[in-house]
């Protein structure tokens, strides 16, 4: 193993250290253990999804399954499993965000993509 091979490993472990991530981990196993939380989420995804078809496709029973998944949505917003795991997530999000940016910092080097040339006229 190479010596930046093993300072990834070390960065890795500290990252796993923090307490960003060790909240994560403790509301994905909660989250993972609790059957009704992911049958609830599963459900009002599949909710929105078919709110999703019938309104881009201009069908009837939008207001019904507009019904459906608000309260499914309401039913979400009241989960404590599903919040703590969604809020861990970003929390880990922004941290690995504040991580990207302070190598981009300390390298020169821009970490995100440059856009897209979208005219094709360069």
């Amino acid at each position: 193993m190479n010596n930046l091979d093993q300072k990834i490993q070390e960065f890795s472990q500290a990252i796993r250290e923090t307490k960003e991530c060790q909240a994560y981990k403790q509301a994905a196993l909660a989250y993972g253990s609790d059957g009704a939380a992911q049958k609830l989420l599963n459900d009002f995804q599949m909710a929105q999804q078919e709110l999703a078809i019938l309104q881009e496709g201009g069908f009837s029973g939008q207001e019904e399954q507009k019904a459906k998944y608000e309260n499914l949505l309401d039913e979400v917003r009241k989960n404590k499993v599903i919040n703590e795991w969604f809020e861990t997530q970003k929390q880990m999000g922004v941290l690995i965000g504040d991580l990207a940016t302070a190598l981009s910092h300390d390298l020169n080097f821009p970490f995100s993509l440059p856009p897209k040339k979208s005219c094709g006229c360069g």
